[in-house]
């Protein structure tokens, strides 16, 4: 099926930044055929993209898509107090159910915000997987393994644990090409260090990538080092942690040379400014991440923390917070945020035929509606890329398409009801706070 998306402002996002005023783009089945000037060439459908720009979808580099249904319950808390005291009890309550409902609430969520890739980590993974496949976006699914007692009735042990879950990416992995797959081992405090080596040999002895929280908090950091092990990340890259392809979300209180580790072992890195911000965790580095080469993507973290999973947010919060940290407009451009939230952000979850308009990579595609007030006036090529950084947002997001297949149309997800959606997940959000005040 070869389809034509025309006469559109189309925005590459390709590294020299090409962008056709008058331009179109085309599918054919799961990849992009052709995106530039006006195309000549035979077609099966067309879609009109005039007024619009077209541009790659966004990728959400980091979430816990079932804690759609905790939002609201954690606000104005410390992370400890968050994990304790708000989240973990009503985490061990959750059924599959619930987290299905939970998690097709959140890829609901996304896709109208134009997001067609985002990276899961959490429990259930069955239930994440079929929401993904029910919903039509592309999931990168990395089940959590961690080691605490409240989990272990459930989970078992981290060695029962990362068993099951390499069974899982097994028979996952790369099904209906959209379901992508990886180890999650949570954190470097919620698991032995030895484990976590043992881990990684396991993720890359099975080719997958291995997704980790890294140094979240000021609080982690100092704990660690008391341990009289310095710094974390050089603890990890001891143990061989980052031998493979590492995603490492946060990285908000990186040591002096950690920087240089992450780069030197080609680590990705999630950036998540707002829910770092509402944590008051601190404003990663992410000015220093890039100069040194490391490629940065913007995540929302899950919803309990954020609390929206709406990726225009992070694209405009990313420079404005390195703006402020630095006290210089310069440090963070519009043009590199909107890389994080495209380009840079597939090199960061290691998909590089991802989040660039051109022949060969993925149709991964969403259109924005250009007859907005705030997106008026335009002055030229520029002006598409620093307004879709600092003046669009998901209410612009018209359509979308996910591996060549249309997903929203008119600002509507076509592959599920929304209503029935919001409404399942309401019942599992109340259902799963009864069993915690029993």
């Amino acid at each position: 099926m070869r389809t034509l998306l025309s006469g559109g402002v189309v925005v590459t996002c390709d590294q020299n930044w090409t962008v056709y005023t008058d331009g179109d783009v085309v599918l054919e089945d799961d990849l992009i055929l052709y995106a530039g000037p006006r195309y000549d060439g035979e077609y099966d459908a067309r879609v009109s993209a005039a007024g619009r720009i077209v541009m790659p979808g966004l990728i959400n580099a980091h979430t816990h898509t079932p804690m759609t249904l905790f939002r609201g319950l954690a606000d104005d808390v410390a992370l400890r107090v968050f994990l304790e005291e708000r989240v973990w009890p009503r985490e061990i309550k959750l059924t599959n159910a619930d987290a299905y409902a939970g998690s097709v609430l959140a890829a609901t969520e996304m896709l109208k915000a134009g997001v067609t890739t985002y990276v899961d980590m959490y429990f259930f993974e069955d239930a994440l997987v079929q929401a993904a496949l029910d919903t039509g976006l592309r999931a990168v699914v990395t089940p959590g393994i961690l080691e605490a007692p409240v989990w272990q009735p459930i989970l078992g042990t981290w060695e029962q644990r990362t068993a099951r879950v390499l069974a899982f990416c097994r028979q996952w992995d790369g099904h209906d090409g959209r379901i992508h797959t990886g180890l999650g081992p949570h954190a470097p405090y919620t698991l032995p260090l030895p484990a976590l080596g043992e881990i990684a040999v396991e993720a890359q002895r099975a080719g997958l990538p291995l997704h980790i929280h890294l140094v979240e908090t000021r609080e982690e950091r100092e704990a660690f080092a008391e341990r009289g092990l310095g710094s974390t990340v050089s603890a990890l890259e001891q143990l061989g942690v980052f031998e493979g392809a590492v995603l490492a979300a946060h990285c908000v209180w990186l040591d002096d040379g950690d920087a240089e580790v992450l780069r030197h072992h080609r680590v990705g890195v999630a950036h998540c400014p707002i829910s770092n911000a509402k944590l008051g965790a601190g404003i990663a580095p992410a000015v220093a991440l890039l100069a040194a080469g490391i490629p940065v993507g913007l995540g929302t973290d899950g919803a309990a923390t954020n609390n929206s999973l709406d990726l225009w947010e992070e694209l405009k919060v990313a420079p404005l917070l390195s703006k402020v940290a630095a006290s210089d407009p310069t440090v963070l451009s519009a043009l590199q945020a909107l890389a994080m939230a495209t380009r840079l952000g597939a090199m960061a979850i290691h998909q590089p035929r991802l989040g660039v308009l051109a022949e060969g990579y993925k149709a991964d595609v969403l259109t924005l509606r250009l007859d907005d007030p705030a997106m008026v006036p335009l002055f030229g090529e520029q002006t598409y890329m620093d307004h879709l950084v600092y003046a669009a947002g998901r209410s612009l997001v018209d359509a979308v398409w996910v591996n060549g297949r249309q997903v929203v149309r008119n600002g509507m997800v076509l592959t599920v009801d929304e209503e029935a959606t919001r409404h399942a997940a309401q019942r599992a959000a109340e259902a799963v706070s009864e069993r915690v005040a029993r």
